[in-house]
């Protein structure tokens, strides 16, 4: 069966100047009829992280290299039937539906398209482009996963001149802690082939954030 999913999110805001007055201060849904302001697609591979197991990173050649080690040594100290497990392509559709202030912190809310379905893709992918999904306890400023979904600070400057600043992250990070704020990740719409009837269906709920 085919299913298709959309999801909307927060991602911690880019990188500007104060004098932006293009910034909603609300906390409310975008709307379904909003001129959406941009929107593109990223599509970068993903691998299992051996450095920061169990979660997932973009997949270099470095870091498939270390890959390959890492199971060759596994492989060395006794571990058998061992292998490395090739990258798999992840692309995501993005359309940014608006910027906001939450907590006085500049985000920015946009809508996620997953054409593949790989595990924590929309969390990586967003994390890989400097914008963190706010309240992301793996993959933002302070989370267990590899920074940048495994991309250097400078690599991330260098694809994304947008970056959410690392001042900032640490901000944004330190009102998630004090406010209790969960992930702002939320699956907006589904729509798959009914298991009895084999229907097309959808269900959608707006999101709390």
């Amino acid at each position: 069966d085919v299913a298709s999913s959309s999801s909307s999110s927060s991602s911690v805001g880019e990188k500007g100047g104060d004098d932006d007055d293009n910034i909603a201060n609300n906390n409310q849904e975008g709307d379904n009829n909003t001129d959406y302001i941009g929107g593109g697609e990223i599509n970068l591979p993903l691998q299992r992280d051996h450095k920061h197991p169990p979660f997932m990173r973009v997949s270099t050649p470095h870091s498939e290299a270390e890959a390959h080690q890492a199971v060759a040594d596994l492989n060395h100290a006794g571990y058998k039937k061992l292998i490395a497990k090739r990258p798999k392509a992840s692309v995501t559709q993005f359309r940014v539906v608006k910027h906001e202030l939450w907590m006085g912190h500049k985000v920015t809310r946009v809508e996620l398209y997953p054409v593949t379905g790989r595990t924590h893709q929309l969390r990586v992918h967003c994390a890989a482009l400097g914008h963190p999904i706010l309240g992301d306890p793996a993959y933002g400023y302070y989370g267990e996963a590899n920074p940048n979904g495994g991309f250097s600070n400078t690599m991330i400057r260098s694809i994304s001149p947008t970056y959410a600043t690392m001042e900032l992250r640490d901000n944004v990070e330190k009102s998630v802690k004090e406010s209790g704020r969960t992930m702002c990740l939320h699956a907006k719409e589904l729509s798959l082939n009914h298991p009895v009837t084999g229907e097309w269906v959808s269900f959608s709920a707006a999101p709390s954030f």
